[in-house]
């Protein structure tokens, strides 16, 4: 048996992974003239407002790669982050600053292997349109007061009703 490399090495591997994975391009044409790219994951995030809303990405001509999502108030940036000392009037101070990736090879590279490590490697909650009818009802029965699940201790509960969690193989008691 042959062996195969996992390694995204090109942005032809790159797309052809996106593919694979349902990952679609909805770059706009102004968009493509200013040379940026959108990618929309067929995976949804569902916050407080349980109106699922889909994961999308952009790489930027000017080598940024931001996670653009809806649910974003702004854009925020993915690139890695560097520590750079800086001295101004006799003070020095350590500011971050992000790593730009030039090349759009690159730039798409890296986007396909940061959607792989932080959203297909780990383990991914699946709703499905039930469930999320289900939780809308509850949160509209509790009088959109808080959480469909609620906030606070029911008066009835006793120390059995905790709820133990393990984590990588450390027990955790949620009371």
């Amino acid at each position: 048996m042959e062996y195969m490399s996992t390694e995204i090495r090109s942005a032809r591997e790159a797309m052809t992974i996106f593919k694979i994975l349902g990952i679609k391009e909805i770059t706009t044409e102004r968009q493509r003239k200013n040379g940026t790219q959108v990618f929309e994951l067929p995976i949804q995030q569902m916050w407080q407002t349980l109106n699922p809303k889909p994961l999308r990405f952009a790489t930027y001509e000017a080598g940024y790669v931001r996670n653009v999502s809806e649910y974003n108030s702004s854009p925020y940036q993915i690139n890695k982050t560097k520590k750079v000392s800086t001295q101004t009037s006799g003070y020095a101070y350590d500011t971050i600053e992000r790593i730009l990736i030039h090349s759009w090879e690159d730039r798409l590279i890296y986007l396909a292997k940061f959607i792989i490590k932080n959203y297909y490697k780990k383990p991914t909650y699946i709703i499905n349109e039930y469930t999320i009818k289900c939780l809308r009802e509850a949160y509209y029965e509790q009088n959109k007061t808080g959480l469909p699940w609620g906030d606070s201790v029911h008066p009835d509960s006793t120390p059995i009703d905790d709820i133990k969690v393990i984590i990588n193989g450390h027990r955790y008691n949620l009371s």
